[in-house]
């Protein structure tokens, strides 16, 4: 890795031609076969992040990541987390550390500028190594989240990154809205 420049933006200040480079680098990291080809993903309305957090090399934007902060239900009681999604390198970029400089980056700005006592986000069991290597933790194999047309479940891992010392309430996780 060179040198990594990280910038917390949020959603409100991208201008067309930045949401046009980060939806360029979703589609390189992201294989939309998959996404549609998976019934699981299939017809998800995600939510918009609050701040990306994006990593640049050179001026090239090579990796980066969507945070919102949302109450959900872990274990039948209220917690707030600091949701993490859209995790995305470029593929040319990929092995080389960036994302893992990104989520190091995003720990003390969801702990100190968001303010929630935990991360979390959802992934695939391809990507869980990854994210326990950065300090997250496996909390659940399954998750409820909100659709228009009602409550839908996900069976993905669902990791948290705990940031205070609050202990984590095992047990069902509802997101209490549309994933992200």
């Amino acid at each position: 890795m060179t040198n990594l420049q990280i910038r917390f933006i949020p959603d409100a200040e991208i201008d067309p031609d930045l949401q046009m480079e980060i939806d360029g680098l979703d589609k390189l990291a992201f294989e939309p076969e998959r996404l549609e080809d998976d019934p699981e993903l299939s017809g998800i309305t995600w939510a918009p992040s609050e701040w990306m957090v994006l990593g640049r090399d050179g001026g090239v934007l090579v990796t980066q990541l969507g945070l919102l902060k949302r109450e959900i239900l872990a274990g039948g009681e209220r917690v707030w987390v600091a949701g993490v999604g859209g995790v995305a390198t470029h593929p040319q970029y990929q092995k080389k550390g960036y994302g893992s400089a990104l989520l190091r980056a995003a720990t003390p700005f969801m702990r100190n500028i968001i303010q929630v006592p935990f991360g979390l986000l959802i992934c695939g069991d391809e990507t869980r190594n990854f994210y326990e290597r950065t300090g997250w933790q496996a909390a659940a194999d399954k998750v409820l989240f909100a659709q228009e047309n009602g409550e839908r479940a996900l069976n993905a891992c669902v990791m948290i990154l705990p940031l205070a010392k609050q202990a984590w309430r095992s047990g069902k996780i509802d997101l209490c809205g549309m994933p992200w």
